[in-house]
């Protein structure tokens, strides 16, 4: 697959926001459902060749709606530059517009999209590593775990609503201790979590859930400096047309 000159978004559009970015035209070449809540979706493009993204990074996907544009953000959870694919991982709760997309989503069926963008980098001054989220996090969590080196550790904390998806332990050279809790435990498994001098910490996922672990960890000591916490969603309202939680 011969890579094109891919299309940068100009500087103009999004506040400046997305320097670096790409407009990717990108076709679904697989749907494999890890539970009846999540599935993977590859996508292939020849935009996609040649790709270069960091961990963590993720994809602002235009969903098709009969009357305005609504974006949704997905983290990257594993791409082929050579292939020209990448993959994400979908949480199908509730009926939003990407939600609804993607449970229907088939191979041959196209989306926009752009990228690679998100700035969140694995802290290199940390000696561990905790990652705290809920299903819609498990891609960030994984993708970042998966680019630590040998000799460092992390802990992984997530929760889900239903049964764990079934997907593959992150393939990390680094000890990673990965655990499940319900949503009514994670935030007393937090607290009770050993905390390495030297921890950075990685908060993503629903609102409320990332707002009460931040002040946990705070509680605990964990300087702000180390803590990088990002909502994904929120249960009370859908995310902004711009692929976000409403900060209101």
């Amino acid at each position: 697959m011969t890579p094109p000159a891919r299309r940068p978004v100009p500087d103009e559009l999004f506040g400046g926001r997305l320097k670096g970015c790409y407009f990717l035209d990108l076709e679904v070449v697989e749907v494999l459902d890890r539970s009846p809540r999540f599935r993977t979706i590859t996508f292939r493009s020849t935009d996609l060749v040649g790709f270069d993204r960091q961990p963590g990074q993720d994809l602002m996907l235009e969903v098709p709606t009969a009357d305005r544009a609504v974006r949704r953000r997905y983290t990257i959870r594993r791409s082929d530059p050579v292939a020209g694919t990448l993959e994400i991982d979908a949480v199908l709760h509730g009926t939003g517009p990407f939600a609804r997309w993607a449970a229907t989503a088939t191979t041959g069926d196209r989306i926009e999209g752009i990228g690679p963008r998100g700035v969140v980098a694995v802290r290199p001054d940390a000696t561990h590593h905790l990652f705290v989220g809920d299903e819609s996090s498990m891609a960030f969590a994984f993708a970042m775990v998966e680019a630590l080196p040998a000799g460092m550790t992390a802990t992984v904390l997530l929760t889900s609503e239903a049964e764990p998806p079934d997907v593959a332990f992150p393939d990390s050279e680094a000890h990673v201790d990965l655990g499940w809790a319900h949503l009514s435990d994670i935030i007393g498994r937090l607290r009770a979590l050993p905390l390495p001098d030297g921890t950075a910490a990685y908060l993503n996922g629903e609102r409320t859930l990332v707002r009460e672990a931040t002040e946990v960890l705070a509680a605990r000591g964990l300087a702000p400096a180390s803590i990088q916490a990002k909502p994904y969603w929120r249960r009370d309202q859908p995310n902004a047309s711009h692929g976000e939680p409403s900060k209101d």
